[in-house]
Formats: C-alpha cells, sequence, structure tokens
C-alpha cells in the first residue's frame, strides 16, 4: 500500500481486517502476518476470527536485539531504528490463554 513505517498504519489494518472477515465469512484459511506486539492489539484480530468461530494460532517470534537490528539493515526497506526501539520497548510475549495454540520461537540471530 505504500504507507511508511512511520505513518498512520490506520488505512493498512483496515484493509487487512476487510480481507480478513471476506476470509472468514467463507471459512478461508488464513495467516495474518502482523507486528501484533501488545496482547491488547493481538486481541482485535484474534476476537474478530472468535467472531466467526475460527480456530486461532499464534506463532510469535523473538530475537536479541542487535539481530532485529542487523536483519533490519538487511530489508530492502529499513524500518527506522527509532520504531524498532518502540516496538521492541512495548513488546509483550503471548500467554497461552490467548489463542487455541501459542508456540514461541527464540532465534539467537
Amino acid at each position: 500500500m505504500g504507507v511508511a513505517p512511520t505513518a498512520d498504519q490506520a488505512p493498512v489494518i483496515a484493509a487487512a481486517r476487510d480481507q480478513a472477515r471476506t476470509l472468514l465469512r467463507a471459512k478461508e484459511p488464513f495467516i495474518w502476518n502482523g507486528t501484533n506486539i501488545t496482547r491488547q492489539m493481538r486481541q482485535r484480530i484474534i476476537g474478530l476470527c472468535a467472531d466467526y468461530g475460527a480456530r486461532v494460532e499464534i506463532i510469535a517470534t523473538e530475537a536479541p536485539r542487535a539481530a532485529i537490528s542487523a536483519r533490519n539493515r538487511g530489508r530492502p526497506a529499513p524500518v527506522p531504528e527509532s520504531v524498532i526501539d518502540r516496538l521492541v520497548r512495548r513488546w509483550e510475549a503471548p500467554d497461552v490463554t490467548e489463542a487455541h495454540q501459542v508456540t514461541l520461537v527464540a532465534t539467537l540471530s
């Protein structure tokens, strides 16, 4: 959609939610690949899925801050470090009560 990482993400989220509703109504499986760093953020999409009776699985990834920065620098369009810092500070690991299945994948690099 061409929205900068530092810009308002509301249009991106709204478009993704609309697409999710379409898939949920059709009972089609899908993956929501998003930076849902807090329980509150995750609950918005999990609640939508629950409204349609969908099964929800969370796969969360964690990495050391240095590894996150290195990966980010390797991207074609790196996210500003200030945005990465804000996301890392706000990160809440998912709890097993948030979904039918919760998997945490930790990497060292």
